[in-house]
């Protein structure tokens, strides 16, 4: 990590700052605490949950994945799925009150993939992060 972008790969051997396939995720339970007792901190202990920081000081996200079938590899759903809550803390989502956008330093996400992508799944995770600090995400076919 360089403070301006954090890599999160979906396979071993890629150049990155975490390797999902070496991390154990546990899906998001809906406590929704990340908006009310520790906002903006996941309540998870998993291995994920300290990469979320890390991810949140740096201005760009760089996801790389290789789609399975055309769809989001699990393990890159799980930490979608989790990122995205998180960014809601940033929201008014749910009648919270919102944090201050200036606490993260992450603004944009790039997801960077191989191979062949479902349409819909390219519009499920602009949806999924597309928010409160993040304004920006992109998709790159390599």
């Amino acid at each position: 990590m360089d403070g301006e972008r954090f890599v999160l790969a979906d396979s071993p051997g890629k150049p990155c700052d975490a390797d999902l396939s070496t991390l154990r995720i546990r899906r998001c339970r809906g406590c929704v605490k990340c908006l009310t007792d520790h906002k903006g901190r996941c309540e998870i202990e998993d291995q994920f949950t300290d990469v979320m920081d890390e991810i949140l000081r740096s201005e760009c996200l760089e996801i790389r994945m290789s789609p399975e079938h055309g769809t989001v590899p699990d393990r890159v759903r799980k930490a979608v799925e989790r990122l995205s809550n998180m960014l809601d803390a940033y929201t008014g989502c749910g009648g919270n009150v919102p944090l201050p956008m200036d606490s993260v330093r992450l603004r944009s996400i790039e997801v960077v993939y191989e191979g062949r992508f479902a349409d819909r799944m390219e519009s499920e995770i602009n949806g999924a992060l597309r928010k409160g600090p993040v304004s920006d995400v992109r998709f790159t076919q390599e």
